[in-house]
């Protein structure tokens, strides 16, 4: 009898917990309940305070929303000289912002880490509507191999090391370090035009071609370029009889952008024409003369100056009145005469030909641009065209050419 009493007690006390756990549950639900919905309420009032400041802000953009007297001229002005003062600010801001975008360079080139000799050249052409900038590299004479290789035979890397070891800046930059600095110097500059005048590299090799197309690719390609190739660039003369001048002749076809295209080979800016002579270490087959005669035909119909670009430059046909002659500084610097019209250069007939296009009374050529001699010159080939042989850009020199209208200089 007392055992089912104490059950009853029992159950008893059991039900009264779950009564007890159902109103705890049933609180704390509507506990949250209220805060879920006090908590909607404050996000929906913050949302439409914002709406209202939107549409507000967005309402105080339109003229109707201004005061009317921030909309009429002061009194002092008249409404034309209002219109007349908004033009001006208009005009001097535009003003402003041309200029600053002239400053500003078109593209975010590094300046080249290499400090280069730059050496100037001003060419005065009739007619012309501005100023334009060409950059001059020639004879750089990159050596890149260290080592034998499949186009540099065991028995040839000490002069190809004696070779890399001549052809360094006074400092001691050699042409496979400072190559990059010369694109950076020429990309930095933004020239209208680039040309190179022949020997970039000093013998044609796969390690030399690498090197000189993967910077050729890192030019920008707004600016047009001339490349002009002499016998260092094809010269294939370490790699015995597996590596022949075809070879190379094959290699600037294949890997350089230009495709090493004759018919390419010049530089038109339609106020003036610069005319590229390629491998002008030999004498001109009738198949360049050709292209070439087509070019000056073509410039003269259209009465447009020419500038010559060459590797090798040409003899003096008159009585040279500077101090140092070309025949001078020539046997100075290489003890024979290094120019076409004697020496080894002496022209066939297809060369005295293309000749005859720069000495004759009615030529349209002005200028001739040659390297070559590695010293630099200047002075006259005839009464009428004057001839500059540039620095070679093994000593870290390149050339900065100016063609400005004729009597500007002189202003």
């Amino acid at each position: 009898m007392k055992k089912r009493r104490n059950n009853k007690r029992n159950n008893k006390r059991n039900n009264n917990n779950k009564n007890n756990n159902y109103i705890v549950v049933v609180l704390l639900v509507l506990l949250a309940l209220t805060v879920a919905a006090g908590t909607f309420a404050w996000v929906w009032s913050r949302y439409r305070m914002q709406d209202e400041e939107g549409r507000e802000a967005a309402n105080m953009t339109q003229d109707d929303s201004f005061p009317e007297e921030t909309k009429q001229p002061r009194p002092e002005e008249s409404s034309s000289e209002a219109a007349s003062s908004e033009q001006t600010n208009s005009e001097e801001a535009s003003s402003e912002e041309t200029s600053a975008a002239e400053e500003m360079p078109e593209t975010d080139y590094p300046e080249p880490g290499y400090s280069f000799q730059t050496e100037e050249l001003v060419i005065e052409l009739p007619n012309l509507s501005r100023e334009y900038t060409v950059a001059w590299v020639s004879d750089l004479h990159m050596v890149t191999d260290h080592e034998t290789a499949d186009d540099i035979l065991p028995e040839d890397l000490d002069a190809v090391q004696a070779r890399y070891d001549f052809f360094q800046t006074p400092d001691g930059v050699h042409g496979e370090e400072l190559l990059p600095d010369v694109i950076d110097f020429l990309n930095y500059g933004q020239y209208d035009g680039i040309i190179f005048g022949g020997d970039l590299m000093d013998y044609c090799s796969a390690s030399n071609m690498k090197l000189l197309r993967a910077e050729f690719d890192r030019l920008d390609k707004n600016v047009p370029v001339l490349y002009i190739r002499a016998d260092h660039d094809y010269g294939f003369w370490y790699g015995g009889d597996g590596f022949t001048e075809t070879d190379a002749e094959t290699m600037h076809q294949k890997r350089m952008a230009d495709g090493d295209d004759l018919y390419a080979k010049y530089l038109d800016f339609g106020e003036f024409v610069i005319l590229g002579v390629n491998r002008s270490t030999k004498d001109m087959m009738p198949e360049q003369y050709s292209i070439l005669d087509t070019q000056f035909a073509n410039a003269a119909s259209e009465n447009k100056p020419v500038i010559v670009a060459t590797h090798v430059p040409y003899a003096s046909r008159i009585d040279d009145q500077n101090e140092v002659t070309l025949y001078d500084r020539s046997m100075e610097i290489r003890n024979k005469i290094y120019y076409w019209g004697g020496g080894d250069y002496v022209p066939n007939d297809v060369t005295t030909n293309f000749l005859d296009k720069i000495y004759g009374e009615d030529t349209n050529v002005v200028e001739v641009l040659a390297g070559h001699l590695h010293a630099g010159w200047d002075g006259k080939l005839t009464e009428q065209v004057r001839q500059h042989i540039f620095e070679p850009a093994y000593l870290g020199s390149i050339g900065v050419i100016r063609f400005v209208p004729k009597g500007e200089e002189n202003e």
